[in-house]
């Protein structure tokens, strides 16, 4: 008798069977899904009465020339006010951006936990012919560099003379 006890208390989940663990997972999982259509169809439902509330429903059945072009101007007004709107918010959102990345950026200094940068791999043959490129260069510049002393300059003035 002890043992069916401790049988029963090992089992979990209020004693349920394999086959009732399964059927209540199936439950939750319908009911999960459920909610997740309704609370996508609520959110078509309220951006369809937004879009219906913020522009009213017009017919161009019977109307004149005058009157289309009076209500297409309206309409043009509307879309200037609203890209206006969009830019704002654009200019707000970039500004937060900016702010955002600039506070995590002090934080991180009075922390002292800085970004590692991504280091790139690089060709060691290629970086010592460069190094050695570069001490050659050093060579020829400190040549160049060097003044020219008068008697280089009279024989240089004095042979081109000779050539005219």
């Amino acid at each position: 008798m002890a043992e069916e006890q401790k049988k029963k208390k090992k089992k979990g989940l209020g004693g349920l069977s394999p086959e009732k663990k399964k059927m209540l997972k199936k439950l939750i999982m319908q009911k999960a899904a459920e909610d997740l259509a309704n609370e996508a169809k609520a959110k078509a439902e309220a951006k369809e009465k937004y879009i219906n509330d913020l522009v009213p429903k017009f017919s161009t059945d019977g109307k004149d020339v005058a009157a289309l072009q009076a209500l297409c101007k309206d309409f043009h007004k509307r879309l200037a006010s609203l890209e206006e709107d969009v830019y704002d918010w654009e200019a707000k959102i970039r500004k937060q951006d900016f702010e955002i990345n600039e506070l995590t950026l002090k934080v991180n200094d009075t922390k002292g936990k800085f970004v590692k940068p991504v280091l790139r791999k690089v060709n060691k043959t290629e970086s010592k012919l460069d190094k050695i490129q570069r001490k050659e260069a050093k060579k020829s510049d400190f040549r160049d560099n060097l003044k020219s002393s008068r008697e280089h300059e009279a024989d240089k003035e004095g042979g081109e003379g000779e050539n005219e």
